[in-house]
């Protein structure tokens, strides 16, 4: 026998002997270097390796692939081990946000430029998810914000799980990693009823005349809209005049906040209400001649400018904190008054579970409980 087959020979004897304890390496581990050992196993041809940093972990790592193996539930993640995260989220970003337009040019390029995008999707632990949330606090985030980001990653990994099949574990679920506290703030601003000192004006007046003074003549008419029909801003924005029938007293929107919604059962169809009918007749009645069914409902150009001009008219009239999606705040309370099944309810205002309704109803105390008091004194009268 050679030298060179000699010393061939004996290193291959020491890559099977752990340094660490001088006995034989369990079979499918061989030793790498100082804290590297390497553990080998075949299936279904292809050779799986991984590295530990003892050999009892590569032997357990091994004995769980033989018992996947053996059970029928192996899952071949070696190609997740290679691929970071960033890859899922501009895939995701490519096919499924072209509607989400806000998520899509603000939130994703936020998560792009956070570490944890490079973070290998096989490899990637609930330790990295907090470091990413606690990156965002320091950054001065508001918790709503970060809570928004979080769960856009964990709709991204479960979408990856779900339908391209990607061997992961969700870390970024709510389930895995604790959200920041104060993100689910509820808002409850409504229009005050009561009459301001000065002016003799309910917010309601105050916010009306704001608005009739601007450059845009239909911002009094969207506003009005909303505050009965209580639907989302780009929801108004997208209608059109042969969206509404005054016959059936419906309306026909395209474009709701589930798209996915839109894409399956069509244009989603809601009650129009008694009050939205009559701010439409009257907007007609002020038309110099009848609208194409084509035209828009409301011309008040594209939402970023109208918001921008809406911000400015109620600051203007000393209306504080008054946000244009607090209206449907407003409808939304108001109309509770009279369709007292939650059901029912959601049907107009388009929400999509109790739990989303419950953050938009905002009553009036008082009126609650005039409503029981009215309730209680009708009892009485019948039992006495």
């Amino acid at each position: 026998m050679s030298e060179s087959e000699k010393s061939g020979g004996n290193f291959e004897r020491k890559l099977l002997i752990d340094p660490a304890t001088g006995k034989l390496l369990p079979k499918g581990v061989w030793y790498r270097g100082p804290g590297q050992y390497q553990a080998r196993k075949m299936v279904d041809g292809k050779r799986l390796r991984k590295t530990f940093a003892s050999s009892a972990l590569a032997r357990r790592w091994l004995n769980e692939k033989r018992a996947e193996v053996d059970l029928g539930q192996f899952k071949d993640t070696s190609s997740v081990d290679r691929m970071p995260i960033c890859q899922l989220v501009e895939r995701y970003r490519d096919e499924c946000m072209a509607h989400r337009e806000a998520d899509r040019t603000g939130h994703i390029p936020a998560v792009l430029d956070d570490p944890i995008v490079d973070v290998m999707v096989g490899k990637w632990t609930p330790a990295d998810v907090r470091a990413f949330r606690d990156r965002m606090l320091a950054d001065g985030y508001a918790p709503s914000t970060v809570v928004k980001r979080l769960n856009l990653l964990a709709s991204i990994i479960q979408h990856a799980i779900s339908e391209w099949d990607i061997h992961t574990v969700n870390h970024a679920s709510g389930r895995v990693v604790k959200r920041p506290a104060g993100a689910d703030k509820k808002r409850n601003r409504r229009l005050a009823g009561d009459t301001d000192d000065d002016d003799g004006k309910t917010e309601y007046d105050r916010l009306i005349d704001a608005v009739a003074g601007s450059c845009h003549p239909d911002d009094v008419w969207l506003v009005r809209w909303s505050i009965e029909q209580a639907c989302r801003l780009s929801e108004s924005l997208s209608l059109s005049w042969k969206d509404i029938d005054f016959e059936r007293k419906t309306i026909s929107l395209e474009r709701v906040k589930n798209d996915k919604h839109r894409d399956e059962l069509g244009p989603e169809k809601r009650p129009l209400t008694p009050g939205a009918r009559r701010v439409l007749l009257k907007k007609l009645e002020h038309m110099p001649e009848t609208p194409s069914q084509t035209d828009k409902v409301f011309n008040v150009g594209n939402e970023k400018s109208f918001s921008v001009r809406y911000g400015r008219m109620t600051k203007r009239a000393g209306l504080k904190n008054l946000t244009f999606h607090d209206l449907r705040h407003e409808a939304t309370s108001r109309l509770a008054r009279y369709l007292t099944n939650p059901l029912d309810l959601m049907r107009v205002t388009g929400h999509r579970d109790l739990k989303s309704l419950d953050r938009y109803y905002q009553p009036i105390l008082e009126e609650l409980a005039d409503k029981i008091e009215e309730q209680e004194r009708i009892v009485g009268m019948l039992y006495t």
